[in-house]
């Protein structure tokens, strides 16, 4: 019953992204380099690299949705909203950013298992020090080349911080 209230919740979560599309100034500043760690239905070192309007993050962990599997995780986030949630005695408005794009995964046991997954996700950076904590889940389908062919669904969500170089 909760995998399904979950997978209810994704599900509305990817469809209602398309309203929010606007354009933005991107989570991450262009170039910026972010190394961290989060954990979740893994346990991950992560690495975000800024582009502008959308951000590339990868990540290297342990999967627990696949039995404690080694993966690697790699996604091209959009910002599509930005969140103004601080004014007043602050100078610089502060935002909570929410951005949405593909995900790929690579899980390695007991042979290959590629994954195809759409996320949506949510960051603040801190305003006094370069730190980024983010929240991004996602939901897609997995295909499985062991002793034989499988299809089947996989998920990823990860709570976690980043230190921005």
């Amino acid at each position: 019953m909760n995998k399904k209230v979950i997978a209810i919740v994704l599900v509305f979560a990817l469809a209602v992204t398309g309203l929010f599309a606007a354009s933005t100034n991107g989570t991450s500043k262009k170039s910026e380099v972010s190394v961290g760690a989060g954990i979740g239905t893994d346990l991950s070192l992560v690495v975000k690299y800024g582009m502008g309007k959308f951000d590339l993050q990868g990540d290297l962990s342990l999967d627990f949705l696949s039995g404690n599997a080694f993966a690697v995780d790699c996604g091209a986030f959009y910002n599509f909203y930005n969140w103004n949630v601080v004014s007043g005695s602050l100078k610089a408005p502060q935002y909570i950013s929410f951005t949405t794009g593909p995900l790929a995964k690579l899980i390695v046991k007991d042979g290959i298992n590629l994954g195809a997954l759409w996320g949506v996700g949510a960051e603040y950076t801190f305003p006094k020090v370069p730190v980024t904590v983010f929240l991004k889940v996602g939901l897609g389908a997995k295909l499985g080349f062991s002793d034989s062919f499988s299809v089947g669904f996989t998920g990823y969500g990860i709570l976690g911080g980043l230190y921005n170089f």
